[in-house]
């Protein structure tokens, strides 16, 4: 059975059970009302009578062409002795003279049935001409009171039709309306599960009652659900974006391994290095990539003092085996940075590989001492950046040529996660660009204890 059904029998029911209750009530009250109104009136009429046929009033008068006179069309009247024998009976229905003859020295009117019927009989004690008491019996059929009760009963009836009948076709209505926000919650929950997307539902602004209160939390927990998904697949986007440079270097140096690492002991030495620290790179991208996938932003960095220009001559010199293209890294001292190193690896892979990816042309890296920091320039002789775009190429997913960046399998992550990293490093990130002449990145780190002046990296 439906709810809506339910509803409607429910409280057509219970409106049943009340017509009933309430009904009962009048009819009762409203009966014994009508009844003592009758038995007042026929006491009387009783007394009335008896006043009329006392002796000391009647006269020479016959006191039977009196009862006569008062005779009910429906009923009798009887004088009954104390041997409770009716010495004089007026009636126009002999048989109503079997009602039980009762004498009684006192005044009292009281109800009885007889033949199906409903009569009063009203008694008045009477001093008669020989000075006995005798009874003036008074029977009159309650034809009145069965009529108003009747029709009472008749206009209840139709009094409770009446309500009950509206009543029903009301509940129907009341469920059809209190259901209408279930059944299109119901309806989008379902397209929701046929076509996957994050439906809402219309609510008015402000909540009224409990019904707009549940579509406002169906509201919420859609959006909420739509958050996760798009934590799930950021997780998948980060993966495959963060995840394709060091597998390119595995399978680069496993190629090379697999045509001549036997001939040659250095490459092997090499590729072995290099396979195993893109590795461990692979292990802290993971862990990162989890981080985003349970909503962690924040990356925890684990400081250690360590030479910037070795870091990055390293990671040129494996994308330059990776993409076969040029990488030069410009630095004439030993500069040493406080940092994360396996999260500035994972920055410096970035602004090279989207140099690498964005332009056919070989990379330039300069490290520069600029007094207690250290500025890394990464330029590009690319396609460039519209001028428009530059303040959002750090936003999540952005992506400044869609079409190329389908071309390259970009997903406007990697600048978001640099300048993730650089913010956890109190460090800062600029971009400058021209359209078809290339662009630079420029990042600004706080320089370590150690820095000296030493070898120079460029050219190797």
């Amino acid at each position: 059975m439906s709810i809506a059904r339910r509803i409607t029998l429910f409280s057509s029911l219970w409106l049943l059970v009340l017509l009933i209750v309430v009904n009962s009530g009048i009819y009762l009250l409203f009966g014994q009302m009508t009844a003592r109104a009758e038995l007042e009136r026929v006491g009387l009429q009783t007394q009335t009578i008896a006043e009329t046929i006392r002796p000391d009033r009647l006269g020479v008068g016959n006191p039977g062409d009196i009862l006569r006179a008062y005779t009910p069309s429906n009923g009798i009247i009887r004088v009954i002795n104390e041997d409770s024998q009716p010495f004089i009976e007026a009636t126009k229905y002999p048989e109503l003279r079997e009602i039980p003859v009762t004498y009684s020295s006192k005044q009292e009117t009281e109800q009885i049935r007889f033949a199906d019927d409903r009569y009063v009989i009203s008694r008045f004690p009477i001093i008669w001409s020989d000075g006995s008491v005798v009874t003036l019996e008074y029977s009159e059929q309650m034809v009145t009171y069965d009529s108003t009760m009747a029709t009472l009963r008749l206009v209840l009836f139709i009094a409770s039709i009446s309500l009950l009948l509206p009543a029903i076709f009301a509940g129907r209505a009341l469920s059809r309306i209190i259901l209408l926000p279930i059944k299109t919650l119901t309806k989008t929950m379902e397209n929701i599960r046929q076509d996957g997307t994050f439906e809402r539902i219309q609510v008015p602004e402000q909540s009224k009652d409990e019904l707009d209160q549940m579509g406002q939390t169906f509201n919420r927990m859609i959006e909420l659900l739509e958050e996760n998904y798009k934590k799930q697949q950021q997780f998948v986007s980060d993966a495959s974006h963060e995840l394709r440079t060091p597998l390119t270097v595995i399978e680069s140096y496993t190629s090379l391994l697999k045509r001549w690492g036997k001939a040659k002991p250095e490459l092997l030495e090499e590729a072995v290095e290099a396979i195993y620290e893109e590795s461990g790179r692979m292990k802290g991208l993971t862990e990162q990539m989890l981080a985003l996938a349970i909503g962690r932003n924040d990356q925890p960095t684990k400081l250690s003092e360590f030479e910037l220009g070795k870091l990055v001559h390293d990671i040129a010199k494996r994308l330059e085996q990776t993409f076969n293209r040029k990488i030069h890294v410009n630095v004439n001292e030993h500069y040493f940075i406080s940092a994360d190193e396996a999260q500035i690896k994972q920055l410096i892979f970035i602004l090279l590989e989207n140099g690498l990816k964005y332009s056919d042309d070989s990379l330039s890296v300069d490290i520069v001492d600029e007094d207690r920091e250290i500025r890394l320039d990464v330029r590009d002789k690319g396609i460039g950046i519209p001028e428009n775009d530059l303040p959002y190429v750090f936003e999540r997913f952005f992506r400044v040529d869609k079409a190329r960046s389908r071309q390259t399998g970009g997903s406007g992550l990697g600048l978001a996660i640099a300048k993730s990293i650089i913010q956890a490093h109190s460090g800062e990130i600029t971009v400058r660009s021209l359209e078809n002449i290339g662009t630079t990145f420029t990042v600004i780190l706080p320089k370590g204890n150690k820095s000296a002046k030493g070898e120079d990296y460029a050219g190797k």
